[in-house]
């Protein structure tokens, strides 16, 4: 299976029925051939993948098989994850997918797993629509990932604030004993 539907829509494995929709009106908006007269033909063949997608996805049994093919995906637990999307979606997808979501939660009768939900929901709104604590939030998220992969030819930011703090102790502790 060559097509990854899922990033063609700009959505992360988990995202809902409601995100799905809310991204493919984006995209089909912002690509559809009426509005791109000077690409036209880049604009169908953009339009001919977002459409084959959105029908894979949108149809609960054919996600189902297409998810089945791909594998079973790895729950993460981030703001990207809650939204339902990829960390490099524009500022417009984060909001139809907030939207999307807190429109679908609002509605539900009011359980402690909805409010919880809807708390994450905006949470993660927040942090991804601010363009500096988006920032600081991929690298935070980067270099914890890079803790946990265990990848130990590779420079992250735990690994130097780590080195800094021995060096920093070290040094604190030769003065300590010459004093």
């Amino acid at each position: 299976m060559n097509k990854d539907y899922y990033r063609v829509l700009g959505l992360a494995e988990n995202a809902e029925d409601v995100v799905i929709r809310a991204a493919f009106r984006i995209l089909a908006h912002r690509y559809h051939p009426d509005k791109r007269l000077e690409e036209k033909e880049a604009a169908n063949r953009m339009m001919v993948g977002i459409n084959e997608a959105y029908n894979t996805l949108s149809d609960p049994l054919l996600k189902a098989a297409y998810d089945q093919k791909r594998g079973t995906y790895e729950a993460k637990s981030d703001f990207y994850y809650v939204l339902g999307v990829l960390d490099n979606v524009d500022v417009q997808m984060l909001r139809a997918a907030y939207e999307a979501l807190s429109k679908k939660y609002e509605n539900l009768p009011s359980h402690n797993l909805c409010e919880k939900r809807l708390i994450e929901i905006n949470q993660a709104y927040q942090i991804l629509t601010d363009s500096a604590q988006r920032k600081a939030y991929d690298i935070r998220q980067r270099s914890l990932y890079d803790f946990q992969s265990r990848q130990g030819h590779r420079l992250c930011l735990w690994k130097v604030y780590l080195v800094y703090n021995l060096v920093f102790y070290f040094i604190m502790t030769v003065i300590y004993v010459l004093v």
